[in-house]
């Protein structure tokens, strides 16, 4: 199989688009495209092709959920390629004419949310009245990734302290005292954090539903 392979290459007239042919393994037949070259026609070939008509306001539509970053922290590289790749679905549907409804869902009320709330109680020592003023800075979604990764060594040091994410949690999800209310502060500002980043990138949404 491999000298075919090797045969077939040898005897392939030159291809448009094709930068190279490699023949691997045991008589695979590698094309490689010349990949600027690729794109630039793309892109030529989408400009001629005139835009879909917007979709009628009755026809059925169509859900897309994506991004869904827990609330505790900065928006990372792998959350930032789940968000190109749910928005580049987006466009493609709404390029199709399709009715398309944008949603990011917000787990407000979870373990990671709960983990931050212990940071900032018990390794910080802040009230709810200074996280609000810390909410406020530009930067807050960075300060609570580097307490998020501290509660983490918190917990090693005392395998007993988990029991306060089991506390915090119902607090959370009660809506009854500081934890609760530090939960309130600290989740809407890191949506906030998140929407100005995906924001650089062009990302938007219809919806933020939440726990």
């Amino acid at each position: 199989p491999r000298q075919i392979a090797q045969e077939i290459a040898a005897q392939l007239a030159p291809i448009d688009g094709v930068e190279r042919v490699e023949v691997a393994g045991g008589g695979y037949v590698n094309l490689f495209f010349a990949r600027a070259a690729f794109l630039a026609s793309a892109v030529a070939d989408a400009e001629t092709v005139p835009a879909a008509a917007a979709a009628d306001a009755d026809a059925p539509k169509c859900i897309v959920e994506h991004t869904n970053i827990n609330p505790n922290k900065a928006a990372h590289i792998g959350h930032l390629r789940n968000a190109a790749l749910g928005d580049t679905l987006v466009r493609v549907l709404r390029r199709a004419g399709r009715r398309v409804e944008v949603q990011n869902y917000i787990d407000n009320t979870g373990v990671q949310v709960a983990d931050v709330v212990i940071g900032f109680v018990h390794i910080a020592k802040k009230t709810p009245g200074e996280v609000r003023a810390l909410a406020a800075q530009p930067k807050f979604d960075y300060y609570c990734w580097d307490l998020y990764a501290g509660v983490s060594r918190f917990f090693e040091e005392d395998k007993t302290r988990l029991a306060l994410r089991g506390e915090t949690l119902q607090s959370i999800e009660e809506g009854k005292g500081a934890a609760s209310e530090m939960a309130g502060i600290v989740a809407p500002a890191i949506v906030r954090c998140h929407l100005r980043t995906m924001e650089r990138l062009g990302i938007e949404y219809d919806l933020l539903p939440r726990e």
